[in-house]
């Protein structure tokens, strides 16, 4: 009985509802702390709203200033690129703190010279570099190492901008002439009047009067060349005595052209020298005329200049027939790798044969000792040089 009331109290009982969280629980030993620790949960969430919406509201000022700060860089120096640089801007990047970049003006065309001053207080020659007339807007870079290892070594060098030579003229095409052929109609034009034929000579000649004729290339290497020698002798010091021009490539008939017409006070130096089809004559006549002192340097094989060999043979064999005594030919060692502004074998191996045949003294022959005069005559023969002088008998 006792089990059976037992089971119906536990049927009858209330179904199990689930309570709601409260901000405290009363069975907590202190519920003014379980309620604080809730509300500090609360004020972390709030936190964490104002902290994005505040990210949020900074975001726009922040592009805002970075479109003021571009508007204000735009007021700065620009920066040029490359490109848009001159060529007096792009020679100066290459040269260093000791060169010079010398401009003048020869009529209408601007062209620049290098300087570099010896590094010596009285230098041992002025060296006239002339690039290859053929090198383009690389002539800098090819006498770059030749001028500056000559001029650590005491010579003061100045190279020179060759003029671009003329671009050789295309051939006039010649195409088959159509006409219309109408019938009724003729297919040659009327001839031209005399008046007509009169307008169009003079048109024509007021044209080309108008159009300044350019200077010829010839005219122009001997103007420049005049020019910077001018320049380097200005430049120089009252006690050097040496001056050389050196011509490289196809400037190199330009260059014995200059030194034939300076007599002995200018020598050559030559390095690859090659037939220039401008020029007014050959290496083979000027050669010959030289009087100062020549040095030949070649390379072999020589890149696209196959005959090398055999013209450095013939400029060895005229001094030889012409008895040039002044002549120096010397085939340079290693391999030609193109021009580069770092040659140290090349500017060594110039400079020891520029040294020893330009600076070296000249030998002079020691005179023949004669043997003494035989003055004693035999006994009973008059003395054919009696004394002289006081207490002479």
């Amino acid at each position: 009985m006792k089990s059976a009331m037992g089971t119906r109290s536990l049927v009858n009982n209330a179904p199990i509802v689930p309570k709601l969280p409260t901000l405290f629980s009363t069975h907590a030993s202190n519920p003014l702390a379980a309620m604080q620790a809730s509300l500090d949960n609360q004020a972390m969430s709030i936190h964490l709203k104002l902290i994005t919406f505040a990210f949020g509201a900074l975001l726009p000022l922040t592009f805002a200033q970075a479109q003021t700060d571009a508007t204000e860089d735009d007021t700065a120096p620009a920066r040029h690129a490359a490109g848009s640089l001159d060529g007096a801007e792009l020679l100066l990047l290459q040269l260093e703190a000791n060169a010079e970049l010398i401009s003048l003006k020869l009529e209408e065309n601007t062209f620049f010279l290098v300087f570099r001053p010896a590094v010596a207080p009285v230098p041992v020659g002025n060296l006239l570099i002339m690039p290859d007339t053929g090198v383009g807007a690389g002539w800098a870079e090819q006498s770059t190492a030749i001028s500056r290892y000559l001029a650590e070594h005491g010579w003061n060098t100045l190279i020179l901008q060759p003029p671009s030579p003329p671009t050789p003229a295309l051939p006039e095409r010649t195409l088959p002439s159509m006409r219309a052929i109408r019938a009724g109609s003729t297919t040659d034009a009327p001839p031209a009047t005399g008046d007509s034929a009169a307008e169009s000579a003079q048109a024509e000649s007021e044209d080309s009067a108008n159009e300044a004729p350019e200077m010829p290339f010839a005219e122009q290497v001997r103007q420049r060349l005049s020019l910077a020698r001018t320049e380097l002798q200005q430049r120089g010091h009252e006690d050097t005595e040496t001056n050389v021009i050196l011509g490289i490539g196809s400037s190199a008939p330009w260059a014995a052209a200059l030194a034939a017409d300076l007599g002995d006070e200018w020598d050559l130096v030559m390095i690859n020298p090659r037939p220039s089809e401008i020029a007014d004559t050959g290496l083979i006549e000027l050669l010959p005329r030289i009087e100062g002192r020549i040095i030949d340097l070649y390379y072999l094989p020589l890149p696209g200049y196959p005959e090398a060999a055999p013209d450095a043979q013939l400029r060895r064999q005229l001094a030889i027939r012409t008895e040039m005594h002044d002549y120096h030919q010397s085939r340079l060692p290693g391999v030609f790798r193109g021009w580069q502004r770092e040659m140290p074998q090349l500017v060594r191996q110039l400079r020891g044969i520029m040294e020893r045949v330009l600076l070296a003294e000249p030998e002079t022959p020691e005179p023949e000792l004669l043997p003494p005069p035989d003055t004693q005559t035999p006994p009973g023969i008059r003395n054919p040089r009696p004394a002289q002088g006081p207490g002479a008998v």
